[in-house]
């Protein structure tokens, strides 16, 4: 897989003796992010990862996700949204002593209860920013666009509640999901393509927000 960090190893000498795992993946919007893996934390963390940090910002690149093989094992409660957006996006890994992304122990009900807590503070927050009165087609355009690129990873938990094979693509995304949860949100795919919105849109994707959020509520769990 062609990717932008080329360099990312070399950034990383520093801390190399700590390295358990990296990783390079490309999520459905086409943006490009990577995740350090370490066995534990190095000493000075700050200063053992300003090369890192130098690398990314002088070719205008994400900054790595760095957490250590402790953070991993007591985050999948807490976090089970993130894990899954990273292992169901196409990647590469550019070093592997131990592949600790594999076989991760995400329960459906910690994905359940995150998917209820996106829903709904994407919810709430949208709500939130359009009383504040910006209402103007262009921060219209930028609270919906925002909103539902960071609704993909609680999306694709309902692939992975339904033991359903993640999608490679933003239409099998809004397509399969709709299907899965029937719900129809085929006009989130559509309002990510348009260069303006009006007020109607945002009270339609408030009206989806609260079906996604009512939803997973109670949604039933596979044994």
């Amino acid at each position: 897989m062609n990717h932008p960090y080329s360099g990312l190893l070399r950034s990383l000498d520093s801390v190399s003796e700590h390295l358990m795992q990296v990783y390079v993946y490309q999520d459905l919007t086409g943006y490009y992010s990577a995740v350090v893996i370490l066995d534990k934390d190095p000493e000075n963390w700050l200063t053992a990862f300003a090369p890192l940090a130098k690398y990314v910002h002088k070719h205008k690149l994400n900054l790595p996700l760095i957490i250590n093989k402790r953070f991993i094992k007591y985050s999948l409660d807490s976090y089970p949204l993130e894990f899954i957006n990273i292992i169901s996006s196409q990647g590469v890994n550019l070093l592997l002593k131990e592949d600790l992304l594999s076989e991760l122990g995400i329960l459906p009900s910690d994905v359940r209860l995150q998917m209820e807590k996106e829903f709904k503070s994407k919810w709430l927050l949208t709500r939130q920013v359009l009383l504040e009165g910006k209402l103007s087609a262009r921060n219209l355009r930028e609270t919906l666009h925002l909103s539902i690129r960071s609704l993909i990873p609680a999306l694709k938990g309902f692939f992975f509640l339904a033991r359903h094979p993640y999608p490679q693509s933003l239409e099998d995304l809004f397509e399969q999901a709709t299907l899965i949860s029937k719900i129809d949100i085929n006009a989130l795919n559509i309002w990510l393509k348009q260069s303006s919105h009006e007020l109607a849109d945002a009270e339609r994707y408030l009206s989806i927000l609260q079906k996604l959020m009512e939803i997973t509520e109670t949604y039933p769990l596979e044994p």
